[in-house]
């Protein structure tokens, strides 16, 4: 399982919306003002599809995160669950 814990604002809505067009994954609400995003398996998120601006690409797993990120570049980040890197 990965977990990316995001803090519930606007500027984060739109890896809120690609998690929830995922099948495998889903959000849920989590701590005061955060929502997790729980995927059951790797997960691939792409910057520019999302029409994210780089400052808020690079903040996206300030809440934390549970699993490895296998790649995390300009564009695209992949996050596997811990097990699956091992």
């Amino acid at each position: 399982m990965v977990r990316i814990f995001v803090p519930d604002v606007p500027e984060f809505s739109p890896l809120v919306e690609a998690a929830r067009a995922n099948t495998a994954c889903r959000v849920k609400p989590h701590a005061a003002s955060y929502l997790a995003i729980e995927c059951a398996g790797p997960v691939e998120f792409h910057r520019k599809e999302m029409g994210l601006k780089p400052a808020i690409w690079y903040g996206l797993f300030t809440g934390g995160i549970e699993g490895v990120i296998e790649q995390f570049d300009r564009d695209v980040v992949r996050i596997v669950p811990l097990t699956a890197s091992a």
